[in-house]
């Protein structure tokens, strides 16, 4: 999450086994745009990766994952926002806000730097966040970062998902998301090793491109309390 420079010169067929254009790669285009043309307008994007309901017997919960940024050719400001409401604590169970600057450093990807703040039902806590976000080749979504706590403590995260369009309007996205801690925090509720990390399915139909519903299935990985646990999904993407 380096091979975006040697992307630009190279034939979209090196990177795409389908010709068909994915939403990644439209939401990545419009996320860019600017950035191809010297003092392009101020812009903005608001993406809705997840929202959903996620079943399991006893412990239903609905999931929110959304991030959005304003700016211009090549510096923006980013929001990403990601949590849990637990029915059975009827509360929310966790949350994490990021407050990011972005630099373009390639056409394809991102350089991000600043603040992250969880809270929920255990301690909340404040971490320096540094990281990138962009399309590897083959058009995956990656975003991966390093976070270290206000006492220290050192995290890493990487998230990768592909959009396999099935029919024009029918659409597959595996993902893959890592975190991994390499100290105890008991009180802010994490353990060293992994931790909330998940490999998941979802099935979404595009209705219009900037709103799909869709189901699937997740299943926890890991060393935590969750590890081995597998919940249906059903929620619904958008962007605009």
């Amino acid at each position: 999450m380096r091979l975006a420079s040697i992307m630009l010169c190279m034939p979209l067929s090196a990177f795409a086994a389908a010709p068909v254009e994915t939403d990644d790669m439209a939401i990545s285009e419009a996320m860019h745009a600017t950035m191809m043309e010297p003092g392009g307008m101020l812009n903005y994007l608001l993406l809705a990766d997840r929202f959903e309901r996620q079943y399991q017997e006893g412990s239903d919960q609905w999931l929110w994952d959304a991030q959005g940024w304003i700016g211009g050719d090549y510096d923006k400001l980013w929001v990403k926002s990601e949590g849990e409401w637990s029915d059975q604590l009827h509360k929310v169970e966790r949350s994490e806000l990021q407050l990011l600057y972005s630099h373009a450093i390639t056409p394809f990807w991102d350089l991000q730097s600043g603040i992250r703040h969880d809270d929920g039902i255990f301690k909340s806590r404040a971490y320096g966040a540094l990281g990138v976000q962009g399309l590897a080749p083959y058009w995956f979504e990656v975003d991966a970062a390093a976070f270290v706590s206000e006492h220290g403590d050192l995290q890493l995260h990487f998230a990768a998902e592909y959009e396999l369009r099935l029919t024009q309007k029918l659409l597959l996205q595996p993902r893959l998301q890592l975190n991994h801690a390499f100290s105890n925090d008991i009180a802010a509720g994490i353990g060293q090793g992994m931790f909330d990390s998940n490999i998941a399915l979802r099935l979404r139909y595009e209705f219009v491109r900037e709103f799909a519903p869709y189901f699937g299935v997740e299943r926890s990985i890991g060393s935590n309390r969750y590890s081995g646990n597998t919940r249906i999904v059903a929620g619904f993407r958008f962007w605009y």
